[in-house]
């Protein structure tokens, strides 16, 4: 929209948009504008804000996605680390059950009686090492 030739001559687009209306009118009544100036000022004073607002929700929603997506980022690194950590605790609860089917193989097979045993884990074995 081109700006109005007769608006720009009584007020500047950026004086319109800062000020209030009941101002706006008054200014008007003291040049003695014409009802139809008058009305294409108050038009171009609503486009102008208009416009303002607009600008302000694009960079608000603009604002909003990148933090949506700064976070969804953050949430899928700790999905990465939490998945390679129960990789390793599935490979660890393998090796664990593998192992003890082993000492059961021995246990049978050299007929020890695992009932009356007492079993202590080695540091080596324990999950927090």
């Amino acid at each position: 929209m081109k700006p109005d030739v007769e608006v720009v001559k009584i007020i500047s687009d950026k004086e319109l948009v800062n000020t209030e209306i009941k101002e706006l009118n008054r200014k008007v009544k003291e040049k003695g504008v014409s009802k139809g100036l008058a009305a294409r000022l108050k038009h171009r004073r609503r486009t102008l804000k208009n416009r303002n607002y607009a600008t302000n929700c694009r960079e608000k929603k603009d604002i909003e996605i990148s933090i949506l997506e700064e976070n969804k980022n953050a949430e899928l690194e700790e999905m990465r680390i939490l998945e390679e950590e129960n990789d390793k605790l599935r490979e660890n609860v393998s090796k664990m059950s593998a192992r003890y089917q082993r000492i059961l193989e021995f246990a049978t097979e050299n007929k020890v009686n695992l009932d009356d045993m007492t079993y202590q884990i080695s540091p080596g074995e324990r999950p927090s090492d």
